[in-house]
């Protein structure tokens, strides 16, 4: 497409195109035909076909739609949530990262996706920060996952946060690296930075087990209340990668799901599934937790001392 024709393409007077007609760092994948924006068009062209359909519509949405609604919780959770429930400086700090994390993660997915067709240069930046979002979003999963899983722990909660910083390092090398857009060994949607996802989401199983095992192993009725909680995140997050990775059901009809249903449209609706549900189970945890002040006790014989210690004194206040 030359200068002069990009200037006049506008999304109701300038169709969509083919994959053959693309370079293929255009392609969502091989697999899907068709429903590609012309590139090299302005930004503002790029913002106009946000209201167009086109294959880019659902993955561009959804996580608008997930921004607007985490900041939305930004608001809501300091302002009503956590002073209603009586909560502690360190509540509203790791409650703000937490959702500034999740607003991070949906906003530079957006920015990838609305202007990923810019050029093959400005694709490969914007991966760089889509990936950073990624990052953003999966270590204020776990930061969030920690805070709450150890509250009657604050040792072991230090221990975990000192391994989430380690965690930390990783990911932010990740859009540092000069091969972020070669993929690899495993596959044409599986490069070694989604093995070290996989890696550091799989660890999160230690924290697990080590929280089942504190709070009285699997038959106590603390464990029996958040597991299952905890199996949806595991098993939404785990949808949504075997999607991605995958690349079904577009592999199986080709061209069928261009527009809407394909992978990476799945992909991107349960992740932001994912996220919804576990800031809404955490928080609610939360705050359930500061308003019931001898929570540890009930639940939990083998908190610290510490706390013990602090609730006995009060009492007898």
């Amino acid at each position: 497409m030359t200068d002069a024709s990009a200037k006049k393409c506008v999304p109701n007077y300038c169709k969509l195109l083919r994959k053959t007609d693309l370079e293929p760092c255009f392609w969502v994948n091989e697999y899907v035909h068709t429903g590609y924006r012309p590139p090299h068009l302005s930004a503002m062209q790029y913002v106009k076909w946000i209201f167009q359909w086109n294959n880019e519509t659902v993955n561009i949405w959804t996580h608008l739609i997930g921004f607007f609604y985490f900041t939305w919780r930004q608001y809501v959770i300091n302002i009503y949530l956590l002073p209603s429930a009586n909560a502690n400086a360190n509540d509203y700090v790791i409650a703000t990262i937490f959702l500034l994390g999740l607003q991070i993660c949906m906003l530079l997915s957006s920015f990838y996706h609305i202007f990923g067709s810019t050029s093959a240069e400005r694709k490969r930046m914007l991966l760089r920060f889509d990936i950073f979002g990624i990052s953003a979003g999966l270590l204020s999963i776990y930061l969030m996952g920690i805070y709450t899983a150890f509250l009657c722990f604050e040792e072991w909660q230090k221990y975990y946060f000192a391994f989430l910083f380690g965690i930390s390092l990783i990911t932010v090398y990740l859009p540092l690296n000069n091969n972020i857009n070669e993929t690899v060994r495993f596959g044409p949607q599986f490069s070694c930075t989604h093995l070290t996802y996989l890696i550091i989401a799989t660890l999160s199983f230690g924290p697990a087990f080590h929280w089942i095992a504190l709070h009285g192993g699997i038959g106590s009725e603390h464990v029996m209340k958040w597991l299952p909680k905890l199996l949806v995140l595991y098993a939404t997050s785990g949808c949504a990668f075997l999607f991605y990775i995958s690349m079904i059901p577009e592999r199986l009809k080709p061209g069928i799901f261009d527009l809407v249903g394909c992978s990476h449209q799945w992909w991107h609706i349960l992740v932001l599934a994912a996220m919804w549900y576990w800031q809404n189970e955490t928080l609610d945890y939360l705050a359930s937790h500061r308003l019931q002040t001898n929570h540890c006790l009930i639940y939990n014989r083998l908190s610290n001392i510490t706390l013990a210690y602090q609730l006995m004194h009060n009492m007898i206040d």
